[in-house]
């Protein structure tokens, strides 16, 4: 087993969302998040594939990375 993690900073830019990710949030929800992340900042990181065949597209996350685009973090 490859226990190799590997944390890296990535600007929210070059970050992909997945194509098959099923989710979809309501307008509360959103508002909800947005606010803990201005009050806490992202708390819980955004997981990305480090393959280069699947470079940057996240894995972890989608959520929290649609709004911290919206809220301009980079």
């Amino acid at each position: 087993m490859n226990n190799n993690l590997k944390i890296q900073q990535v600007k929210t830019t070059e970050l992909l969302p997945a194509t098959y990710n099923p989710r979809k949030w309501s307008e509360p929800a959103i508002e909800q998040l947005t606010e803990s992340v201005k009050r806490f900042g992202l708390v819980d990181p955004i997981l990305a594939n480090s393959n280069n065949k699947r470079l940057n597209i996240v894995i972890g996350g989608h959520f929290r990375l649609k709004v911290a685009k919206d809220l301009g973090i980079k």
